[in-house]
């Protein structure tokens, strides 16, 4: 599902050699050198979420996830690369995550309320889901193409399933403007909403959203 392309590997001193290669406590290289890539992984999610993405750097990553350095560049070209990575599993586990939504009815107009209050209480339920989709890819222009590839992801999956093939929305520019109208809305609204001294009930928030989305969307649907 990712948008583009994700973290460019980078054959480390181990590649290639007997020792890279011999088994170390019950695992192979390739076994340890996936699990220090979903360390690193890890450590980026946590710093990018809590401190935003300006603040994430190699060393900082290396030594939240408690490694060398070194093992950084076996998984990732540069910092870029690891913010891209970061981006593209947030993004896939939401992805996931609305799929099983969305699964609950075959009714477009409740696929998109399900699909909202899935959206809404998966922000809700872990803010950095939100900084790091939502807010913080404005500044770098990787992130930001990666960003505005998405929502055109998400605008593509919406025109697939919610509008008829031979239906008025499905060909022509209409329906995809009105579904990015609406995300953009709708990420203004959550963003807006987690900085809110007392952010109440999500589930309000997403009855809401769902409400505004419908009457963006309620002319393309059957």
């Amino acid at each position: 599902m990712n948008p583009g392309t994700g973290a460019v590997k980078m054959g480390g001193m181990q590649d290639g050699s007997p020792s890279a290669a011999r088994p170390y406590k019950g695992r192979t290289a390739d076994e340890r050198r996936e699990e220090r890539r979903r360390r690193l992984l890890a450590a980026g999610l946590e710093l990018w979420g809590d401190h935003g993405w300006a603040a994430v750097s190699m060393r900082g990553v290396c030594a939240h996830a408690g490694l060398n350095d070194r093992y950084f560049y076996e998984s990732f070209a540069d910092v870029e690369s690891l913010l891209l990575a970061v981006y593209d599993q947030a993004l896939d586990a939401l992805v996931a995550h609305l799929d099983n939504a969305l699964a609950s009815s075959a009714d477009p107009r409740e696929q998109i309320r399900a699909g909202m209050t899935a959206f809404v209480r998966a922000m809700a339920d872990d803010p950095r889901r939100a900084r790091i989709g939502l807010a913080e890819p404005a500044g770098s222009p990787a992130l930001e193409r990666r960003r505005r590839a998405t929502y055109r992801l998400f605008a593509a999956r919406a025109r697939t399933s919610l509008v008829p093939a031979d239906g008025p929305g499905f060909n022509g520019p209409g329906f995809t403007r009105a579904a990015l109208f609406a995300l953009g809305g709708v990420a203004e609204l959550v963003i807006t909403w987690l900085t809110e001294p007392d952010p109440g009930d999500p589930g309000v928030l997403a009855a809401h959203a769902s409400e505004l989305t419908l009457t963006v969307l309620d002319p393309y649907l059957p």
